[in-house]
């Protein structure tokens, strides 16, 4: 496990013998050579540094807020990180520069607070975070507080973190996706930015009489696509979207997590698993598109937390979509049942790929140490490794017990990748407090940034 401030050294080096005897020197010099280039090939495995924490970054690889959190994270085109999330008790976008510390260019010191005169948002967070092609920031917003309305909201930062006063009413946009009067409102809880700039934004709308899922597409100036659905808005079975991917053809695929018992025994096995999500997939239009899965939906044998597309060679006709998640044993995924994370991959048609892990899926185990594990994110690098993140817990990964960050790295096949981490995974133990990874993203090098609790930099290679 690696503890934030430690960092593992590399191997020693070994004596190279030196025969002394006769010898023709350009034996001797093609022979220390080849002696030495067998010693770094030897030693590569243990100096390897995929999965340590970047040093260069934050204070020994982790950036720490502690009055907030972050869900949501985008690396710009010159690097600098743009985090969202809460720190309490409003929606909060955070900068950092590439190193790691607070971006002072950036709204108030670095942190930009969204708040609304008049409405009660104590309690809102950043869901979904995106960054035009000129470098101005989409920010979808949450509000659980009862009595708030059925709305959607969005809000759009210029690039100093000020409002951007030509994106809907001053920067900001409401939209109501459900009846008035309601007593919980709706939840907003995926965002996704299209290629043209179009912006889409699913989540649920849980009035009284039951929860249905929403999904809303905008155009580049905050207003509602009619194009797309009825006036922009599109009635959704999945009630609780939990991720959100675009193909390359505009087919928007959206992912839900759910609660039912697939995993018993004492090691996690794929094939003993029942569906615990779904996916579900849409044309570009809002329609759904039926020749996905069974009527537009394929199950999942994971409870979904994140999705992602395998665009490989441009998959213009045969797209691989891998769902990520948790592998669970029984119905409740708060009282410690998380085993493990899990990978599933499907055909474009929505039908399981049997050549991915064993018969399509993969099940990945922290244990003995930390054997509740929880995945929520995934991140596809630029040579095809994909990289699952969540939480490593001795019991409950939202229980004040010990959590610490973790994440899985594996090729596109499926398999663990062995020169990351510790046989392919990494756990980081973030102070003393339970801590969790909710999403990652890419930089340019290839580090891995991972969210949660903290903000933290990991090497890839």
């Amino acid at each position: 496990m690696n503890k934030v401030g430690v960092l593992n050294g590399g191997s020693a080096g070994r004596q190279i013998p030196v025969q002394r005897h006769k010898v023709n020197l350009g034996t001797m010099v093609r022979g220390t050579l080849l002696a030495c280039a067998a010693l770094i090939a030897s030693s590569s495995p243990a100096m390897a540094q995929a999965g340590k924490l970047d040093p260069t970054f934050g204070v020994r690889g982790v950036f720490t807020n502690s009055a907030g959190f972050f869900g949501t994270a985008a690396v710009q085109s010159d690097g600098k990180i743009v985090a969202g999330g809460e720190i309490a008790p409003e929606a909060a976008v955070v900068r950092l520069t590439t190193t790691g510390t607070l971006d002072s260019s950036f709204g108030s010191g670095g942190t930009v607070s969204i708040s609304f005169p008049g409405d009660i948002f104590d309690g809102a967070q950043v869901i979904g975070l995106a960054i035009q092609s000129d470098g101005k920031i989409v920010a979808g917003i949450s509000n659980f507080n009862q009595g708030f309305g059925p709305l959607f909201i969005l809000a759009r930062l210029n690039v100093n973190g000020s409002l951007d006063t030509t994106f809907g009413s001053g920067g900001i946009v409401e939209t109501q996706v459900g009846p008035t009067g309601g007593s919980f409102g709706a939840v907003a809880s995926v965002l996704a930015l299209q290629p043209d700039g179009k912006i889409l934004v699913a989540g649920q709308n849980a009035e009284p009489g039951g929860a249905s899922g929403v999904i809303a597409r905008y155009e580049a100036n905050g207003q509602l696509d009619d194009t797309f659905g009825s006036g922009g808005l599109v009635a959704t079975p999945v009630v609780a979207p939990s991720a959100i991917a675009l193909q390359p053809d505009g087919k928007i695929l959206l992912a839900s997590g759910g609660s039912v018992v697939a995993f018993t025994g004492a090691a996690p096995r794929v094939g003993l698993a029942q569906a615990a999500g779904t996916i579900s997939r849409y044309n570009a239009n809002g329609s759904v598109d039926t020749s996905f899965g069974i009527a537009g939906q394929a199950a999942s044998v994971v409870v979904a937390g994140s999705i992602a597309v395998q665009t490989g060679g441009g998959c213009s006709s045969d797209c691989k979509i891998l769902l990520g998640g948790t592998v669970v044993a029984t119905l409740d995924i708060n009282n410690g049942n998380g085993v493990g994370f899990g990978l599933v991959r499907y055909n474009t048609n929505g039908s399981v790929d049997t050549t991915f892990g064993q018969g399509g899926a993969v099940a990945t185990s922290f244990a003995p140490t930390a054997p509740n594990a929880t995945s929520f994110a995934l991140a596809l690098q630029s040579n095809g490794d994909i990289v699952a993140a969540g939480s490593a817990a001795t019991n409950s990964p939202f229980s004040p017990q010990a959590a610490d960050f973790a994440l899985a790295r594996y090729t596109s096949n499926g398999r663990l990748d062995t020169t990351f981490g510790s046989g392919g995974k990494v756990t980081t133990a973030i102070g003393n407090s339970p801590a969790s990874i909710l999403a990652l993203a890419l930089q340019s090098d290839g580090k891995i940034v991972a969210v949660g609790t903290s903000i933290a930099r990991y090497l890839a290679q």
